[in-house]
This record gives C-alpha cells, sequence and structure tokens, in this order.
C-alpha cells in the first residue's frame, strides 16, 4: 500500500488495524488518512468503542464467528 488511500480502503482495513493486525507501514497509511479525514476517524473512534463493548460484554468468551460476521455486515 504505497499509494495514498481512500475512506472505502481505510473503512475496508479497520478491524485489522484495530486488531494490531496491519504491517507498520500500512499501519502508518490507515493513521495518516484518519488524520486527515474526520469522517474516517469518527468511524475508527466508533468500532472501537463497539469492539471495547462487545470485549467487556463477553467477559472472556469469545464471539461465535457467524454473530461476528452479521455483526461487521451491518455496520459496513
Amino acid at each position: 500500500m504505497s499509494e495514498r488511500l481512500d475512506c472505502r480502503q481505510v473503512v475496508d482495513r479497520l478491524y485489522d488495524f484495530l486488531d494490531g493486525e496491519l504491517t507498520a507501514t500500512d499501519a502508518e497509511e490507515v493513521r495518516a488518512h484518519m488524520a486527515a479525514c474526520a469522517h474516517c476517524f469518527e468511524r475508527s473512534d466508533f468500532e472501537a468503542a463497539f469492539l471495547r463493548f462487545l470485549e467487556a460484554r463477553g467477559k472472556g468468551k469469545d464471539c461465535p464467528p457467524e454473530v461476528r460476521r452479521r455483526i461487521l455486515d451491518s455496520l459496513l
């Protein structure tokens, strides 16, 4: 990912970014886009809070993959 990211590319990578699964270079490109794009920054902030909520609600239990997929599909 050497070229500048657009909003859709950032949204497509958002969960990988929040989960720390991107390379350092890719994560920096996402961070740079969000620093310049209020919409993507707000989306990232919401999604991070949502993931923290799910984690707290699960109290250590894994969310079934089907449920996670349905939640993600409804958000995108």
